[in-house]
């Protein structure tokens, strides 16, 4: 992750019971980078709402009022580790409002909540988080909130190659660092694989995930399972997402999809863009 100062995390809530999680992973990772963390919440109106007869400010002072205490409520549980500041924004698309707040306020990584919902075959993680996976020109972390601990002791991390997979060992560094956590690395190959590649692998990672306390180990079996299996015995579990997929509307990847509904620790889904960042998107944008 970028060293500079203005490393900036933007964080997304709407319940008041996921924010405070969701903000604590933000300010982690803000931590790491050295940079700060920048709250949405989205006040939500209709196409042919009569809110469209107001501007943008009385709508926020009028009818935002549950949405302000929830930013409230985020920036407190900060607790001064990093900067910290809200904003309100009213869209009736909201994950349209939130790839363009990524742009507008120059941010470097996205988190964002994932809830168990029916999905069709269409809708993997639900709609408004495929669409920033799939569209937010950031760093994005999709958190599923498990059962809530006193704090975090250890974190997993499964081993892949690829920006995403760096991307989850980074997140797992903030994350392990700030709470004085171990992380393990783990890596899992099939029964004709070669032992000493995973091993390297493994070594490379362990360098990323420094200066937190790092083991590593390698498992022969069903990736899928095998994870599962580690990720209940950690209060966290990041993953990065699948490069490819055999289903092209399955951004995530089926097994960091699959690990993510069948543990029932905290999982972590990271995607790192391969395109340009925001800073540079919204450049493009000043010129058009």
């Amino acid at each position: 992750m970028s060293r500079e100062n203005d490393y900036r995390v933007a964080v997304a809530v709407a319940h008041p019971e996921r924010a405070p999680q969701l903000t604590r992973t933000a300010v982690d990772v803000a931590r790491d980078a050295g940079g700060e963390v920048l709250v949405l919440s989205v006040v939500v109106t209709q196409r042919q709402s009569p809110f469209a007869l107001f501007e943008d400010e009385v709508i926020k002072r009028q009818f935002g009022g549950e949405r302000r205490e929830i930013l409230d409520n985020a920036v407190e549980t900060a607790g001064g580790a990093v900067p910290v500041r809200g904003q309100l924004l009213v869209a009736y698309d909201v994950s349209r409002a939130l790839v363009h707040a990524v742009v507008e306020f120059d941010c470097d990584a996205l988190v964002v909540g994932w809830h168990e919902r029916q999905r069709t075959s269409e809708v993997v993680l639900g709609s408004n988080v495929d669409r920033l996976v799939r569209s937010a020109p950031c760093d994005v972390l999709v958190e599923k909130l498990g059962a809530e601990a006193d704090g975090v002791e250890s974190v997993l991390v499964p081993v892949a190659e690829g920006p995403h997979a760096t991307l989850a060992t980074e997140v797992a560094r903030a994350i392990a660092v700030a709470n004085d956590a171990r992380v393990e690395l783990l890596r899992v190959v099939g029964h004709g694989d070669d032992r000493a590649t995973a091993e390297q692998l493994l070594t490379e990672t362990a360098a990323i995930a420094r200066p937190a306390t790092v083991e590593t180990r390698v498992e022969r079996g069903d990736v899928t399972d095998t994870v599962v299996e580690a990720a209940d015995d950690h209060d966290v579990t990041v993953m990065g997402t699948t490069r490819h997929s055999i289903i092209r509307r399955r951004l995530v990847g089926t097994v960091s999809q699959s690990v993510g509904r069948r543990s029932d620790s905290t999982v972590i889904l990271a995607r790192r863009p391969t395109g340009v960042r925001p800073r540079v998107t919204k450049r493009i944008h000043e010129v058009l």
